[in-house]
C-alpha cells in the first residue's frame, strides 16, 4: 500500500490531541509531509516532535502551495484544522491538486461554498472527489449501525442533548503545548477582518455580537455536528419552529425545535455550555413505533472512547430488551482519515462534502434566524440567513 503524504494545517487542540497522534499511529499508511501554523514557535515544536523538517514547516497555506508548485514539497492531502471558516483555504488547496479533509465548519456562508462549486465547474472536476468535511460522527461505527436500524422504523420523535463543560476539562489529558505569543497582531487582523466580512454576508453586519457568536461558535461550531449527523441518519432538519437562548453567561444554553425535512417528525436540540459540568455528554435519541434507538457520544478528543449504541425493543421471551453495543477498536477519526486516503487513491468514499455543507449551513442559518427573532431582532434583508 502506498503512503499518503499529509499536510496538517493548524496545530491547535484538535491536531495535537487527535490528528497528529493518529497519523503517527498509522505511519505505515500516512506520512506527515508538512505543517502549517501561524506561530513559527508552535510549528517548530510540533515539527520536532513529529519529525517534520524545517523546510516543510510553513506559516501560511499560500507558502505550502508555493512549495508544492515549485517541486520543493510532495503532498497528496491536507487536514485543514484552523480556526473559523475553511472554504477559502480549501479552494487554494484543491487548485494546487491537494485533496482536503476540512474540520467543521467548512464555511460560514453559502456564498463561500458557491465559490468552490464555481471553481469546480470551470475546472471540470467533481468536488466529491476532492473534499470531505470533518464530521467524525458520520464515520463512527455506532452511527453507521444506527443508520441501518433506522432504515426499517417509523419515527415518532428525534432529540439531541449536549452537555458541554469547559474545553480545558476535556483536554487536560492531552498535555497540549503551551500557548505561544509570537504571532503579531498585524498578521491576525486581515484574517479577522475577512471572517467578519463573511459573517456580515451570512447574518448581517448589524446583528448583535452575542448572536454572531452563537452563529459562529455554537450553531456552526458545535451544533453543526448534530445537524450533519441527523442529515446522514434521517435526511436532515427542516424548518426551525422555536428557538431560545439563556444562561448566566455566553455561550449559555440553546433550545431549538422543528420538524425533519422529510416529514412532520418533530426534533429538538438542547445544547448547554456549563463551566463546571463533570463531563462532556452528547445523546441522540430516536423514538419510533416499536422502541428507541440511542447514541451516546463521549468526549470527542479522546480517541477510541467508544460510542454507545443503545436499543430498546420488545422481545417475545424477554419482554422488554435493552441492549448496548460498543466498538472499542474502531476510532471514528481514524476511519475518517482512511477515507481521506481513499480520496487520494481516486476512490469516492462516503462522507459529507461541499454539497452536504451547503445544506448544513442553510439549517444553521435557519437556527440563527429563529434565535434572533426570539430576542426581538430581524435579520437584515440582504443577509443570507434572512432568505
Amino acid at each position: 500500500m502506498s503512503v499518503t503524504r499529509v499536510a496538517v494545517i493548524g496545530l491547535g487542540a484538535i491536531s495535537q490531541s487527535v490528528h497528529l497522534p493518529l497519523l503517527r499511529r498509522n505511519a505505515d499508511t500516512f506520512a506527515i509531509a508538512a505543517l502549517v501554523e501561524l506561530s513559527a514557535e508552535r510549528a517548530a515544536d510540533m515539527g520536532g516532535r513529529y519529525g517534520v523538517a524545517d523546510a516543510h514547516r510553513f506559516t501560511s497555506v499560500d507558502d505550502l502551495v508555493a512549495a508544492k508548485v515549485d517541486g520543493a514539497l510532495e503532498v497528496d492531502a491536507a487536514i485543514l484544522a484552523t480556526t473559523g471558516s475553511h472554504a477559502a483555504d480549501t479552494l487554494r488547496l484543491v487548485r494546487a491538486g491537494i485533496r482536503v479533509l476540512a474540520e467543521k465548519p467548512l464555511a460560514y456562508s453559502v456564498a463561500e461554498l458557491d465559490a468552490l462549486t464555481a471553481y469546480a465547474d470551470d475546472a471540470g472536476i467533481d468536488l466529491r472527489d476532492w473534499v470531505r468535511v470533518g464530521y467524525m460522527k458520520e464515520y463512527d461505527t455506532a452511527s453507521l449501525r444506527a443508520k441501518d436500524l433506522l432504515a426499517d422504523v417509523s419515527l415518532r420523535a428525534v432529540s439531541v442533548q449536549v452537555m458541554h463543560p469547559l474545553d480545558g476539562s476535556q483536554l487536560a489529558y492531552a498535555r497540549l503545548a503551551a500557548p505561544t505569543g509570537d504571532v503579531p497582531r498585524e498578521a491576525l487582523e486581515p484574517l479577522l477582518a475577512a471572517t467578519s466580512s463573511i459573517v456580515d454576508g451570512a447574518v448581517g453586519s448589524d446583528l448583535p455580537a452575542d448572536l454572531r457568536t452563537l452563529y459562529t461558535n455554537v450553531v456552526l461550531g458545535s451544533i453543526v455536528h448534530d445537524v450533519g449527523l441527523l442529515r446522514s441518519l434521517v435526511g436532515g432538519l427542516g424548518e426551525v419552529s422555536f428557538a431560545q437562548h439563556w444562561g448566566p453567561k455566553m455561550p449559555g444554553s440553546v433550545h431549538l425545535r422543528g420538524a425533519l425535512a422529510r416529514d412532520e417528525t418533530p426534533w429538538t436540540v438542547d445544547w448547554h455550555y456549563i463551566d463546571g459540568y463533570p463531563d462532556y455528554q452528547e445523546t441522540v435519541t430516536f423514538h419510533h413505533e416499536t422502541g428507541t434507538i440511542e447514541l451516546v457520544f463521549g468526549v470527542p478528543y479522546v480517541t477510541n472512547l467508544p460510542t454507545i449504541l443503545r436499543v430498546t425493543e420488545s422481545h417475545p421471551e424477554l419482554g422488554i430488551r435493552v441492549s448496548e453495543s460498543r466498538w472499542m477498536q474502531q476510532e471514528a477519526f481514524e476511519n475518517e482519515l482512511y477515507a481521506l486516503a481513499a480520496l487520494v487513491r481516486g476512490e469516492r468514499p462516503s462522507g459529507a462534502g461541499v454539497e452536504e455543507s451547503v445544506a448544513d449551513v442553510r439549517v444553521g442559518q435557519r437556527m440563527i434566524r429563529a434565535l434572533a427573532l426570539s430576542k426581538g431582532f430581524a435579520l437584515a434583508p440582504g443577509a443570507e440567513a434572512a432568505q
